[in-house]
């Protein structure tokens, strides 16, 4: 997946009150001079770089209590075991792609009707991982 990169650069205010908006980079005022007719101050700023992942076609929401949506069902008197993962916004069929690039062979289905992706199996670490490295 290629990222892109792009960079913020806070420059400080004189306004010795004035608290910088962004908190991710550092920011020193020091005033030279303390007269009162004239004072010089020297400013500093910091360019920070951050990386983010190109927009994908989907969004998984996480739960009320800020968990991921992803549960298991076990069917047949418990002999099938699935892992689901609910509140899909945007196309499913793209997180079922890239479920097949990262984890080949495993069998990954979508359910159009309610976006759900199903996958065989009691992988729910293995995908609550995938998804918290992915972002979300």
């Amino acid at each position: 997946m290629a990222l892109n990169e792009f960079s913020l650069t806070l420059a400080p205010s004189t306004n010795a009150s004035a608290i910088p908006a962004a908190t991710a980079t550092t920011t020193t005022t020091g005033i030279d001079s303390l007269s009162a007719s004239a004072s010089t101050a020297s400013t500093t700023s910091t360019t920070v770089k951050f990386k983010s992942p190109l927009p994908r076609s989907y969004f998984v929401e996480r739960t009320k209590s800020g968990q991921l949506p992803v549960y298991s069902e076990f069917r047949n008197a418990g002999s099938r075991t699935l892992t689901v993962i609910r509140k899909i916004q945007g196309n499913a069929k793209a997180l079922r792609t890239d479920i097949l690039e990262t984890y080949p062979g495993t069998e990954v289905r979508v359910n159009d009707r309610n976006n759900h992706v199903i996958l065989k199996g009691l992988v729910m670490d293995d995908v609550r991982q995938w998804l918290t490295a992915k972002g979300f």
